[in-house]
């Protein structure tokens, strides 16, 4: 079968590096495969490369309406059966491209985790009833449509991360230290959904001098991290709350670290939790979305309300408490969930269950 999958680009991302190793997999598979992208962004390409997944770079000149029209002469021309999108805008043009291509069966991945329906929400909703499934990343996702939008019911199932779970593994002989400090680590790009504020006056509140935190996803320059860089200042954290520029590899960070901290405000099925869990981290995170699927409070980490800085500072506190035993203890959960919820095959034999029906 010739698979075409759509996405604005492959800059650093969740969903880009969830696109480009379905594409990689699809195509390991024995289908022709292909990855169309119209924006700057390449982060992923070798993964598509190491699979001999071609990159077809659409020409963004005359805006969204000629993108789209593009699109559709090059399936044409390909002689694509079935376009796979991501992410909530292309997805919307995937949608329009299906009008020009109606023999082209569409599949669309719905990403968000919305809390409200609102009017883009209920345009975004409506376009999708011309692709024959919209597969949710979350479950929490597949419900709130369900409830809001029941037109989409019959179209609808959910298809959660995968994360490599033969390469994000424990070290050898790995878990925490046991030293007296307690290294926390947050992996996610920095910027207001993931709630570092929180996070800062939560470490400032909670006082615990034996915890140290590492942030992992800053952009080099950006007025809101200097804003926690000031946070930090303020709350005398400078040498305990550090923050990172984004990094490539990330599973050292994983197996170096005590515990792993997501503080967002919502998320899907995080990339960061599942490769977390799968290096054998115990998590404290959000109890938003899914995130209580993963991370049981008490048995592999703590949940938090993410909104209540009392609620992000008494987790840190239990942390703080832990023992190296506990958060062994923690991390053997931790992966056990990973390998069950994670695994690539079980990711991939959801979606060629989905093609191929």
């Amino acid at each position: 079968m010739k698979i075409c999958c759509i996405i604005a680009s492959l800059r650093l991302g969740g969903a880009e590096r969830q696109l480009a190793g379905l594409a990689a997999m699809l195509r390991r598979a024995g289908h022709d495969v292909e990855v169309i992208t119209y924006r700057d962004g390449d982060f992923y390409a070798s993964v598509l490369q190491d699979a001999g997944v071609e990159n077809v770079r659409i020409p963004t000149g005359g805006g969204d309406f000629m993108i789209v029209k593009r699109i559709a002469a090059h399936l044409r021309q390909t002689g694509c059966e079935l376009l796979i999108s991501f992410l909530a805008g292309t997805n919307v043009k995937a949608c329009m491209v299906k009008r020009r291509c109606p023999s082209v069966r569409l599949i669309v991945s719905e990403r968000n985790n919305n809390r409200v329906l609102l009017p883009h929400d209920i345009f975004r909703f409506c376009m999708y009833g011309r692709a024959e499934k919209t597969v949710c990343n979350s479950h929490s996702q597949e419900a709130f449509i369900r409830k809001h939008f029941p037109p989409l019911r019959r179209r609808l199932c959910t298809v959660t991360n995968f994360a490599d779970t033969e390469y994000f593994s424990p070290a050898d002989g790995g878990g925490s230290n046991g030293g007296e400090v307690i290294r926390i680590l947050v992996t996610a790009r920095l910027d207001k959904r993931k709630n570092a504020h929180a996070l800062i006056r939560a470490a400032a509140e909670c006082s615990c001098p034996n915890l140290r935190f590492d942030w992992y996803g800053a952009a080099e320059e950006s007025r809101y991290r200097h804003e926690c860089l000031g946070l930090i200042h303020k709350y005398g954290l400078s040498g305990r709350f550090l923050i990172h520029d984004a990094a490539a590899d990330v599973r050292e960070l994983y197996r170096t670290a005590d515990f792993f901290c997501l503080p967002s405000f919502y998320e899907g099925t995080p990339n960061s939790l599942a490769e977390a869990l799968s290096c054998g981290l115990p998590a404290a995170v959000s109890d938003v979305s899914d995130n209580s699927c993963y991370v049981a409070d008490g048995v592999n980490g703590f949940l938090f309300n993410p909104r209540d800085i009392s609620s992000i500072s008494s987790a840190l506190c239990r942390i703080a408490g832990t023992t190296a035993a506990q958060r062994q203890q923690f991390g053997r959960k931790s992966r056990e969930n990973a390998e069950k919820s994670f695994e690539k095959n079980i990711f991939l034999s959801k979606w060629l269950n989905i093609i191929e029906r």
